[in-house]
């Protein structure tokens, strides 16, 4: 009984809750028209600088992945060129697991800004 006393005055009254209910959209509003007050004053969200410090890290991380990724592939084809033993059963025996995900480095080459862009036949 004491414990059905104790819950039923924790729950909110209707009153509460619509004053409640009122405060939270309140609140919402206003938090929603700031953010897009400030995106139609044309402010700025990222600095031209940090703009340019992520795209030089984007295009530095591509540029080492197509490295890693061709010096990886002219090894592997010059092994597997000699081998004698099947494919699969090598790369098992080596312990070799790809991560294959389907991706191509040209997708996202093309997220890289137009002056770092490298040509297909590159």
């Amino acid at each position: 009984m004491y414990v059905e006393i104790k819950t039923l005055q924790s729950n909110l009254s209707v009153q509460q809750i619509h004053d409640k209910e009122a405060k939270l959209r309140a609140e919402v509003s206003r938090g929603d028209g700031e953010k897009l007050e400030k995106l139609r004053e044309g402010v700025t969200l990222v600095r031209p600088e940090d703009r340019t410090l992520v795209e030089q890290l984007f295009v530095d991380r591509i540029s080492q992945w197509r490295k890693r990724k061709r010096m990886f592939t002219d090894m592997w084809d010059a092994i597997i060129e000699n081998s004698p033993k099947d494919l699969k059963e090598f790369k098992e025996e080596l312990g070799l697991e790809y991560d294959d995900v389907g991706e191509n480095l040209l997708s996202f080459a093309d997220m890289m800004p137009d002056s770092k862009k490298r040509s297909r036949g590159q």
